[in-house]
């Protein structure tokens, strides 16, 4: 299909959270699973365990890569879109491990390294790249979940908490996420869902403008959060551009190679 560039119409910022990309971060039995899994057609890809006590979940336990580029090859057939709204990657920091253990091995390596400056990394970032930018464009809502960490200074300070990720794999999600929240716990009480930090003490972040500081940690409350920021700056526009109709996204074309050599032979 041509491009045409007077065809295009004004984007429409959908209030179906099914539309976009989460990443939650946090310590342990903070309910970042919880929070994703209350998702309707919620699967959960597990890369370590921890779902045992979450009744009634769709878990499928995952503990190779080669193993996850089975089920995306599954998630691209049309009977599981289907059945599956949502993919839930519990957690990206051991998923990250698992990638690069595949490369390394495909390679014949120990480390990303031996492949010679940033050819191990570059392979890394397009293997991670192809499989979970691949599930957004098939139209799954992706939860990615994972594990924080404490930077600190020379004197044992904590000076900012943020994932427990590698650089390069932090910049990948990070960049990847619409929603990107931190899920800390408040004393005795239930946890709750840092979205926006003014300090720049803690990692985090959203699209939306007028997202608040921090919410409940459950997934209502996350939606209707979403809901409210949506609506708030869709009324600076007369409410124009905004819909509550799921964001489709845009599959690349495949081609059939023998097909379309046989084609090009007979032109």
């Amino acid at each position: 299909m041509g491009i045409n560039l007077l065809g295009i119409q004004p984007h429409k910022v959908s209030k179906d959270l099914s539309g976009y990309i989460t990443y939650l971060y946090g310590g342990y039995k903070t309910g970042k699973t919880t929070l994703a899994t209350q998702m309707e057609g919620a699967l959960l890809l597990a890369f370590e365990a921890g779902y045992n006590a979450l009744p009634g979940v769709m878990a499928q336990d995952i503990t190779t890569w080669g193993e996850m580029k089975q089920v995306y090859r599954e998630l691209k057939k049309p009977e599981v879109k289907e059945v599956y709204k949502a993919v839930v990657v519990d957690t990206i920091d051991v998923a990250a491990d698992k990638c690069k253990k595949y490369i390394c091995q495909q390679n014949g390596i120990e480390d990303l390294g031996d492949l010679g400056y940033g050819k191990g990394w570059s392979k890394f970032k397009d293997e991670f790249n192809e499989i979970f930018r691949g599930l957004t464009q098939l139209g799954y809502a992706v939860f990615f979940l994972g594990h924080d960490k404490e930077a600190k200074d020379d004197n044992g300070n904590v000076t900012n908490i943020r994932p427990a990720l590698s650089n390069s794999t932090r910049e990948i999600i990070g960049g990847m996420a619409d929603i990107y929240g931190y899920a800390k716990q408040k004393g005795s009480e239930n946890s709750i869902l840092v979205l926006r930090d003014r300090t720049g003490f803690i990692e985090c972040g959203c699209r939306f403008k007028y997202i608040p500081d921090c919410i409940e940690m459950n997934y209502n409350a996350l939606v209707d959060t979403i809901h409210a920021a949506i609506d708030k700056e869709a009324a600076e526009h007369d409410n124009k551009f905004v819909t509550d109709e799921k964001m489709e996204k845009i599959e690349a074309p495949t081609y059939d190679f023998d097909a379309l050599m046989a084609e090009f032979q007979n032109v």
